[in-house]
This record gives structure tokens, sequence and C-alpha cells, in this order.
């Protein structure tokens, strides 16, 4: 089975992009969806390499354990929020092995406004790409994100629904393809 990490970019529980990724983790497909939490992790200092750090270690093989990689966040001042940019550190580190070169990503980005994260979408794949990973180049944005749930967190916009599972088949049917 095909094992795929979703990393939410927001750390708050009620999060839009949270609500994102579980609407993605109930889609049926041969793949099994695991979020990846990485709150805990020490902000990123090259010289704490020559130390263990467990929190790293443990995060970095949970990772190494995944297909691929789905991230899901909102846009914080044109950018990535900090936390998931420390976390793209700590695995783009040490070199060699990089934790995620050549692992297949697909990002989906989020805002209240009209552009629905476009700035962050460009700047993570840009991110991505740069650190080797296979980047799906699908340029999902989802703006207006709070009119997309109800109070129950449900995913109502059938258009964002239709095109969220659409992208996440064709992500799976992908990497299937890919590790055949």
């Amino acid at each position: 089975m095909t094992n795929i990490g979703i990393l939410v970019g927001s750390l708050s529980q009620k999060s839009y992009s949270q609500k994102i990724a579980n609407h993605l983790m109930k889609i049926q497909l041969s793949a099994k969806f695991v979020q990846v939490n990485y709150e805990i992790l020490p902000l990123y200092n090259p010289d704490l390499e020559q130390t263990p750090i467990l929190e790293w270690q443990i995060f970095r093989s949970v990772i190494d354990h995944m297909d691929a990689l789905v991230f899901v966040t909102p846009e914080y001042n044109f950018s990535i929020p900090g936390g998931l940019k420390n976390a793209l550190d700590v695995l783009s580190v040490p070199l060699p092995p990089s934790h995620i070169v050549h692992k297949p990503a697909l990002v989906i980005t989020d805002s209240s406004g009209e552009r629905g994260g476009a700035n962050a979408n460009a700047h993570i794949q840009q991110l991505l790409r740069y650190m080797g990973m296979n980047v799906r180049n699908d340029f999902i944005t989802i703006g207006k994100v709070q009119e997309s749930f109800d109070d129950q967190d449900r995913l109502l916009n059938q258009q964002v629904s239709k095109e969220l599972n659409e992208a996440i088949k064709n992500f799976v049917d992908m990497i299937e393809l890919q590790n055949n």
C-alpha cells in the first residue's frame, strides 16, 4: 500500500488547512494517508547535526517511510508558515542522505482572500523543487476558504471538493505508476 504523509502548514487544530487535510484523509483510495506532525521540532541549527536530536531523528524516520508527501498550508505574509519551513529545513539535511529527494509532492494552499494562497503555493513549490522533490505541477489554491465549510467542518463547496478529489486521485495514480 502507498503511504502518503500530509503536512499541514497551520498548527491550529481548527485551521482551514487542517479541515482540508481531514477531507483528503477521508477519500477512499488505494493509499494510506498519515498526518505527520512537526510542531515539536526544535528550530533547525546545523551545528546540532553532530549531536543526535531525537525529535529530528523521529521526524526524518517517519518521512523516510512515506512514499510521497502532500502539503496543505495557508498563506502567511505572502509565504509559508515558519513552522512548516523549519520542518522542511530539518528534512533537507544532512546531505547525504536527504529524506525527501525524488519523493513525489503535491501542494495545496488556502486563504481567506480571493487568490487562495497563490504566493505560498509558488514559494513552497519552488522550495520543494530546489530540495529535489518531484512536485506535481498542479496549482491548487482555495480562495475564500472560510466559505467552503459548514459548522461541522464538512466541505460544502462542490467545486473545491471535486478539484481536491481529482487532484489526490491523480496524485495517487501517479505514485503507484511510478512505484511499479
